[in-house]
């Protein structure tokens, strides 16, 4: 029982570090979308 709760944990670690990853390039794409919008915005003034 011990060892299938250890794989578990192992897993779940392993889970935890994917999610992370995609938050990052989900930052990245806001990021990117908020520079698109100013950008259009300026573009828009002049």
């Amino acid at each position: 029982m011990s060892k299938e709760r250890n794989g578990k944990k192992k897993s779940d670690s392993h889970d935890k570090t994917a999610p992370s990853k995609s938050t990052k390039e989900k930052r990245k794409d806001k990021i990117a979308k908020r520079i698109d919008k100013e950008n259009e915005r300026r573009r828009l003034d002049t």
